[in-house]
């Protein structure tokens, strides 16, 4: 797998944001092997203790790998934290495009499945994801990974709308996030299969409401 390459990092220190360097992109077979290793071992970290407990030390401890070879790959914990949260962005909206290519539009019920279910499984597959998703806010980890998400459904709700006006379908997109979020939140507080009926059904009610029988914004 390439090597992931941030376009920008950011770390909040001394109460300012500062840029940070980029990762180092791996040369050679075993420095790729490596970077995963140390990408496996910071997910494990995060989501054993929080982004903000886990220490560099830690992670390369868990790695087995010396601490300057962690340092090597990436300067700081933002750079390393950015990489995980860009990866899960990218699985996330490819998980997003597989499973809801094959839905008819207008289908509303049928996306509103394939959706939530993409995203909570992409979400249990990340075991930081949770986490890495809290503290990108606090300490701006790959901070337009949220407007890549928007896009991206976006273009998904478009293709399933009819002729719907492209800024009713970005506040859709916007909104449906946020219901994905609370659906994750409530799963992970043991909702059960129960919770996420519900949720399916919120969404597939709004996704109607807002965007069914030739899309667009009811009149106000």
């Amino acid at each position: 797998m390439e090597a992931l390459v941030l376009a920008k990092a950011v770390e909040r220190a001394g109460g300012r944001d500062e840029e940070v360097a980029k990762p180092k992109a791996p040369q050679r077979s075993r420095g790729v092997k490596r970077v995963e290793a140390l990408l496996a071992a910071a997910e494990q970290v995060f989501a054993e203790v929080g982004y903000g407990a886990a220490s560099m030390n830690a992670i390369a401890q868990r790695a087995g790998a010396p601490i300057g070879s962690l340092y090597q790959f990436f300067p700081n914990k933002a750079v390393l934290g950015g990489a995980l949260v860009e990866r899960y962005a990218t699985d996330l909206i490819e998980t997003w495009q597989a499973a809801c290519a094959p839905v008819r539009p207008g289908d509303w019920a049928g996306f509103a499945n394939v959706l939530l279910d993409a995203t909570l499984d992409c979400i249990i597959r990340h075991a930081a994801f949770g986490t890495l998703d809290e503290a990108q806010v606090q300490f701006q980890l790959h901070p337009g990974s949220h407007q890549e998400f928007e896009v991206a459904l976006a273009a998904l709700l478009a293709a399933k709308a009819g002729d719907a006006p492209e800024a009713d379908v970005k506040v859709v997109a916007i909104v449906a996030l946020q219901i994905l979020k609370s659906a994750y939140a409530l799963e992970r507080g043991g909702g059960g299969s129960e919770i996420k009926r519900e949720m399916a059904l919120i969404m597939r009610s709004y996704f109607e409401a807002k965007l069914g029988s030739g899309g667009g914004m009811p009149p106000k």
